[in-house]
């Protein structure tokens, strides 16, 4: 069984002007798309708020007031663990475990899915860099594989 807040990030578009994708969780049968990398951040934060999980250690600041108070009342799982892993990205699949909101930043791990690899991250912006460093190293390997087939074919 997994964390109640694990989130899986398939992404479909990957180019120099960002990342676009789905976010699937536990909790929805529908992704949560998203068009760029701060709304796709945005989704996760209030997912976390919702859950009241993990707890966060700073309450969020805005330049307007924001009295709108998330509940977990009425959350309940509707996709199974397995079902979650079984979504793919177009360019990427990220399994996606925060695991602390402290410092008014998340830590956590992210698993990437092709190439079964997991790294720990002490922020956001890490886990961004992570993500994007992932995905930029298999465009490269890609690109790599597919001048082999041009230099043989």
């Amino acid at each position: 069984m997994f964390s109640p807040n694990i989130i899986c990030n398939c992404v479909n578009v990957f180019n120099n002007r960002g990342l676009q994708g789905e976010l699937y969780h536990s909790y929805s049968r529908e992704p949560c798309k998203y068009d760029d990398i701060i709304e796709m951040l945005q989704i996760m934060e209030e997912l976390y708020d919702t859950l009241q999980f993990p707890m966060s250690s700073t309450e969020s600041r805005s330049f307007f007031i924001n009295k709108k108070k998330f509940t977990r009342k009425g959350m309940a799982k509707v996709m199974q663990d397995e079902m979650l892993l079984d979504k793919r990205g177009e360019k990427g699949t990220f399994i996606i475990q925060v695991q602390y909101r402290q410092n008014s930043t998340w830590q956590g791990k992210v698993v990437w899915v092709e190439e079964n690899r997991t790294q720990h991250f002490r922020s956001a912006l890490e886990l961004i860099k992570l993500v994007d460093g992932a995905l930029s190293e298999g465009d490269t390997l890609r690109n790599e594989n597919f001048g082999e087939e041009l230099l043989m074919g």
